[in-house]
């Protein structure tokens, strides 16, 4: 039930957008010029030191511990000895109590640079993570005692970072006017040995992206302290998957989603080193002072600059030594949408043409959701009765999510709701009792794809990302349900459209260091904690339904393209039909199908 040739001509705005978006590439913002040399002030073995002090006084630092909150009385002491205006923020997050404390030393301009990194640990003692990055904060208000500064410079030592970056949340609700903070560079991990991934990270959580001058200003840092870049920058594939389904790890992730120009300089990579290497003795003395002075030299460019260092585009995507902004990509998503939503409303015509009912079949597809939303009510409730963990809002590190025999169990119970439910409602009492017939009949996958073309426009609002990768199933899929194809194009159709989830899950493994079981339950912590949103979510669950519904269809027509009778032999004697009509006698459904589409 589709016209190849108008859907072949529909494409032609996409090859216009492509071309657009080739056009589109813009140079990188310049790095702002480095300030003042920082190899005599940044003292690697002075603040190895206070590591050690930090660690010896409170070895377990976790999140409202008696350790977190005397290592956040000795920060708030050593802020104050170094002539820095102290405040002290208690507050609550779901009964802990946590504590903020933010140091301000002001400047001639009340346009502030903030320095931020997490005091609770991740494990015990964590001395290459926490303890360090907390030690680098009193280092570099040690540095900056002495010095007048343009702008104001603030020192953050934040609370609650295993418990989705409360603390930073916090701070940024409690900052004033965000308009006046230039940049906020967030520290990680900075005692640790070595790197497993890039350097600086600027994933948000949402599908924005960190100021491009700002990194360049950071990597030339790093690039006269430690002879690196930072490392590779993912590639453009990977970054558009990452856009789509944004997961923005660290405390940069929580700002940028807020609006504050972040960036996280972590000496681990993105997610914190493996638990072994986290122990005081790790901590390599030499390194760990390269990449204090390389965020000091970042901290006194930007306080030396005249003018901000270029955000760039809103959001982006690199490429080469340029960048592709995030319109153009969008812009080449909608035109990708567009085929598959011109075919699907010729091939709606044609049904009304035939008579071929559709109306029935719209609600068996959508609600194929409804398998999904059972399970995540399953999911909730076993949150809700402690047999699940309770996520926080934004993402946390996989180290704190390990797959225990308990997080088995849920993820065996809720795939376990899915399937039962999915494979009742697919059953032919269903069906009957709807006074539908076979999922092969035309109207069904008329309105399978029709619910596949308003679903991606919904997700190209949603995030343009996503629906530029959504719009390779989107074809596929339809192509698969109201085309003409064989039955083993249609089964490698559907296949070829899961390719873009693969990419999506394949990009979060590596970068994150997952494996399958432990990426599909980190995904079921962003779901059930609210990261992914209520929207995304639903999203998600309208894809899934249909993806069920596409499914169903490619193998009802399988069967009936198998159960098809061969064509009756010409009676003796009989002359044999001519014609278009007399050829359509006695064909099988799928030769029937190709005449009439002629």
């Amino acid at each position: 039930m589709i016209e190849p040739r108008l859907y072949r001509a529909a494409f032609l705005p996409a090859l216009l957008a492509a071309v657009i978006a080739a056009f589109s590439l813009e140079d990188r913002p310049p790095a702002v010029p480095q300030g003042l040399p920082a190899d005599v002030l940044f003292d690697g073995g002075l603040a190895s030191s206070s590591v050690g002090e930090i660690v010896h006084a409170a070895p377990d630092r976790r999140v409202g511990s008696p350790g977190d909150l005397r290592t956040a009385g000795t920060v708030a002491g050593a802020f104050r000895g170094f002539r820095f205006t102290t405040t002290v923020d208690r507050f609550r997050d779901d009964g802990t109590s946590l504590v903020n404390v933010i140091g301000r030393r002001p400047g001639l301009s009340p346009h502030e640079v903030v320095l931020l990194a997490s005091r609770d640990a991740l494990s015990v003692p964590d001395a290459t993570g926490s303890g360090a990055d907390t030690a680098a904060l009193m280092e570099v208000a040690r540095v900056l005692s002495g010095r007048a500064t343009n702008r104001t410079i603030v020192l953050a030592s934040v609370d609650g970072s295993t418990r989705g970056d409360a603390g930073a949340r916090r701070f940024v609700d409690r900052i004033g006017d965000p308009k006046l903070v230039d940049a906020v560079l967030v520290l990680s991990n900075m005692g640790a040995p070595r790197s497993h991934g890039p350097l600086l990270v600027d994933w948000s959580n949402d599908w924005s992206r960190g100021g491009l001058g700002l990194r360049r200003t950071a990597t030339d840092s790093l690039r006269n302290e430690l002879g690196t870049d930072g490392g590779p920058t993912a590639t453009p594939a990977a970054q558009i998957a990452r856009l789509a389904v944004p997961v923005g790890l660290g405390a940069q992730g929580a700002l940028l989603q807020r609006g504050l120009p972040a960036l996280r300089l972590s000496g681990s990579g993105e997610r914190a080193g493996p638990q072994g290497q986290r122990r005081l003795a790790d901590i390599d003395h030499t390194r760990y002072g390269e990449l204090g002075r390389s965020a000091l030299r970042v901290v006194s460019a930007l306080d030396a600059a005249h003018a901000l260092p270029a955000h760039g585009p809103h959001s982006y995507v690199l490429a080469g030594g340029g960048v592709v902004p995030g319109w153009a990509l969008a812009l080449l998503a909608a035109a990708l949408i567009l085929p598959a939503l011109v075919a699907s409303v010729d091939a709606l015509a044609r049904a009304g043409r035939r008579h071929e009912p559709v109306t029935g079949w719209l609600g068996w597809a959508w609600f194929g959701m409804l398998p999904l939303a059972l399970g995540l009510g399953v999911a909730d409730l076993l949150v809700l009765v402690g047999l699940a963990k309770d996520a926080p809002p934004t993402p946390l590190d996989p180290s704190l999510t390990p797959v225990d025999g308990r997080a088995l169990a849920d993820l065996v119970a809720v795939s376990l709701t899915i399937l039962v439910c999915w494979a009742l409602m697919r059953t032919p009492l269903i069906r009957r009792g709807a006074r539908l017939p076979d999922a092969s009949a035309p109207g069904a996958g008329v309105a399978t794809s029709l619910g596949l073309c308003a679903v991606s426009v919904a997700i190209w609002f949603l995030d343009p990302y996503a629906a530029l990768l959504f719009a390779l199933p989107l074809n596929c899929w339809m192509l698969a349900v109201i085309s003409g194809a064989r039955p083993a194009t249609r089964v490698w159709l559907v296949l070829i459209g899961l390719l873009p989830a693969a990419l999506v899950a394949g990009t979060y493994m590596h970068e994150l260091s997952l494996g399958p079981l432990e990426a599909v339950w980190y995904l079921f912590l962003l779901i059930t904690g609210g990261q992914v949103g209520l929207l995304r979510t639903l999203v998600l669950f309208v894809v899934g339904g249909l993806f069920g519904a596409v499914v169903a269809i490619v193998a009802a027509r399988v069967r009936s393209y198998e159960k098809a009778p061969d064509p009756a032999p010409p009676e003796p004697g009989l002359p044999p039909a001519i014609g278009p009509a007399s050829r359509l006698e006695g064909a099988p459904e799928r030769g029937r199908r190709s005449l009439l589409r002629r």
